[in-house]
């Protein structure tokens, strides 16, 4: 059979005409000492490094040391996007309102301290649980929580302090037991009953500066006297409630200006108990 006039009988000639699509070659593997291109695509997907989906704590290099992984926690920024953090744990993505009210449900601590070990994000929320109403009912307790807010912390333990109850132990406290606690300027309900060694020193500086408080006690406390009450009308103009039982040194003109001050006010108890004695 005879063969088209004009046809090319070379085989390299052949070769370069029948694959006219052929792809470009792929370059060679990079090695792990070449440093990537800048050159790069940056809108392609690489794969996925070892430790992209490393849980936060698991990635510590000496986690054993402490419980939430304070040392290292120090040196991140507190602006950590926790939801990328993990990502892929779905209670992560709970509200922190509906976390807050799970672990409010926790009446044992050491199951709050188990959960902390969870996750940064949980340990937040815990540490706010436990913070929310210390438990001063134990003077070890007590000893306990001062020397924390004396310390400097890890957590902001004196902007957690929301409620504060010093009547179990009224005969021990005194002006400067409670000196730590006037760093505490987010307390709402305050309570001293019976504690009548305090004196206007040590609940005029609990209260100075508290613009959240909402209830105060100092029922028995006989040595307050107006001092106390300006500075509560000065700087607590939240207040609805406020105990003045047997504060017999408390005069009209410091009530007035609680009147006046705190807009708020609901419920005023000025009771004085008389002994048989007049005294």
């Amino acid at each position: 059979m005879a063969r088209p006039r004009g046809a090319d009988s070379s085989p390299l000639r052949n070769r370069r005409h029948t694959c006219p699509t052929t792809s470009r070659p792929h370059p060679p593997p990079r090695t792990p000492s070449q440093a990537p291109s800048e050159s790069d695509d940056s809108t392609s997907s690489p794969e996925r490094t070892l430790d992209d989906d490393t849980d936060f704590f698991m990635a510590q290099a000496n986690d054993s040391q402490s419980s939430i992984g304070v040392t290292n926690l120090r040196e991140m920024s507190m602006s950590i996007d926790l939801e990328q953090q993990h990502r892929l744990s779905p209670i992560s993505r709970l509200p922190p309102e509906l976390l807050i009210s799970i672990f409010a449900k926790l009446s044992s601590t050491a199951d709050l301290r188990s959960c902390m070990l969870v996750s940064y994000n949980w340990a937040i929320h815990c540490v706010g649980v436990l913070w929310h109403r210390p438990q001063c009912n134990v003077w070890k307790n007590v000893i306990n929580i001062t020397s924390s807010l004396s310390k400097n912390p890890f957590f902001p333990y004196h902007e957690m302090v929301r409620r504060l109850n010093l009547a179990t132990l009224h005969e021990k406290v005194n002006d400067g037991s409670i000196q730590p606690f006037m760093q505490c300027k987010r307390i709402e309900r305050l309570t001293l009953t019976n504690c009548s060694r305090l004196t206007d020193s040590g609940v005029s500086g609990l209260v100075e500066g508290n613009k959240h408080l909402q209830a105060l006690d100092v029922t028995e406390i006989r040595s307050l006297t107006d001092h106390t009450l300006l500075t509560v009308a000065g700087h607590c103009p939240r207040l609805q409630g406020l105990n003045l039982t047997n504060c017999s040194k408390i005069t009209d003109e410091s009530l007035v200006a609680v009147a006046e001050n705190c807009r708020q006010i609901k419920r005023v108890s000025s009771y004085l108990s008389l002994s048989p004695f007049g005294n």
